[in-house]
């Protein structure tokens, strides 16, 4: 039997190389158990040409084993009243399920048949591509999902981080067998592997079935480290052509900063100040409450194990948008000189750490920070952390951060509109040369 590393009791040993990692807590409120099963790998780990296979491995596992057929799944969930899907990060894969305590014996049989025995039906991969390619047109048919899957391939422009989850339709048309049975031997490695639940179970129990997993699957590799994505030289603009528009899209952002960064919490503030949601934010209260420009503009971090991105996102009518462009981009410039305001710090500070205990008060919660703990390199508690760290905070500290980490002569800026109606407008707006304009149609894929 393969070495096995078990954490219990929310204690994580250092080492995660040698063997899937667990950590489960108990918890007999109610009688169903939560059980995420994860490998540190992702979207960002598809080969180039075969964009979207690490999704289509993980929704693959459900459609047949060597022993069950994907009806046959089916059934036997629905007669335990479980659930299991898939989700697909940039740098994991999740299998998410929750079974009755009382079918939890039948639910990990279950479960281990589709880790470890999956057989790709020929059936089923066709079925799939079909399903796979409508749901990714369906989603280009709406213009926020369109424009943020263009943005992000467009500021990290052929970085692994730009890869659409989903794929691309072209590459998923082409995807065989043999590069499906690859990817998942690839992937479901136990060096690679997570186990995290939470419920009405021991943990020795979850951790004999661990064993029983690791038994079947190969140590395999450490988890793909992606390179690190490189910043744009000046400002660019991409304007993304949709006919017949009475509402655009803006989205304007840069790379941005790992959550271990010493800046990472002084920027965090900033940002829920800036453009983090609330009707109190900056971004809220200029574009959409004084101006009426759009229904709503925010802002917002995506973090991985490498610098992801910081990006603001508004959706004005066509005719405010070289107006809005033009405002939210001098925004970012004023945020960089002139930081924030002594009550917009005490205001983030206060709602921060009021908030905090949120984002660990169950042990669903606890059990998602682990997961986004080991799957981006974290140090254990890093989520617990987070009132301390931001009560501790000062304004100077979090102002010299802002002026270091925003660029606004360096941002991507997307704006999805009727090119014809708005492309002269919006590049004189968006403050970037003629050379530094791309325009592409809404189809291009």
């Amino acid at each position: 039997m393969k070495k096995l590393l078990l954490i219990v009791s929310l204690s994580l040993a250092p080492a995660l190389t040698q063997a899937a990692t667990v950590a489960f807590e108990t918890s007999r409120d109610l009688p169903i158990v939560n059980l995420s099963i994860a490998v540190r790998e992702g979207a960002a780990s598809d080969p180039d040409g075969q964009v979207g296979i690490s999704h289509f491995v993980g929704e693959m596992l459900l459609r047949g084993t060597k022993k069950l057929s994907k009806e046959q799944i089916d059934l036997a969930l629905d007669q335990m009243g479980a659930r299991l899907a898939v989700e697909t990060r940039s740098e994991a894969l999740i299998l998410r399920g929750a079974v009755l305590e009382s079918e939890l014996d039948n639910y990990l049989d279950l479960l281990k048949q589709i880790i470890t025995e999956p057989s790709f039906p020929d059936n089923e991969i066709k079925k799939l591509k079909g399903e796979t390619i409508s749901t990714i047109l369906a989603e280009l048919g709406k213009d926020q999902t369109l424009a943020g899957r263009k943005f992000f391939e467009y500021l990290f422009s052929g970085h692994p981080y730009g890869k659409p989850l989903w794929g691309k339709t072209k590459d998923i048309e082409k995807l065989t067998k043999a590069q499906i049975q690859k990817h998942y031997d690839r992937l479901f490695q136990t060096k690679k592997m997570v186990v995290l639940g939470s419920g009405s179970t021991t943990e020795e129990k979850i951790q004999k079935w661990v064993a029983s997993i690791s038994q079947t699957r190969p140590e395999g590799d450490a988890p793909m480290l992606v390179e690190l994505p490189k910043e744009v030289a000046k400002r660019q603009l991409l304007i993304v052509d949709k006919p017949d528009r009475t509402q655009t899209q803006i989205l304007a952002g840069q790379i941005g900063v790992k959550m271990t960064d010493a800046d990472y919490f002084p920027l965090y503030l900033a940002n829920h100040v800036y453009g983090g949601g609330s009707f109190q934010t900056r971004l809220m209260s200029e574009i959409r409450v004084k101006r009426g420009w759009s229904y709503g503009a925010y802002s917002v971090f995506r973090h991985a194990r490498q610098p992801r991105s910081w990006n603001f996102y508004l959706f004005p009518k066509s005719k405010d948008t070289p107006e809005a462009l033009a405002f939210s981009l001098k925004m970012v410039e004023d945020l960089r000189q002139k930081g924030i305001s002594k009550e917009e710090f005490e205001f983030g500070k206060q709602s921060l750490v009021n908030s905090a205990g949120f984002m660990y008060n169950t042990p669903e919660k606890r059990m998602e920070n682990k997961m986004l703990e080991l799957t981006t390199d974290l140090p254990e508690g890093f989520i617990k952390s987070y009132a301390d760290k931001i009560d501790a905070l000062s304004i100077d500290q979090v102002n010299k951060a802002v002026s270091k980490f925003w660029k606004p002569e360096r941002l991507s800026v997307l704006v999805l509109c009727t090119a014809k109606e708005l492309k002269d407008q919006v590049v004189k707006n968006a403050g970037v040369a003629a050379e530094d304009v791309k325009v592409v149609a809404y189809t291009e894929d």
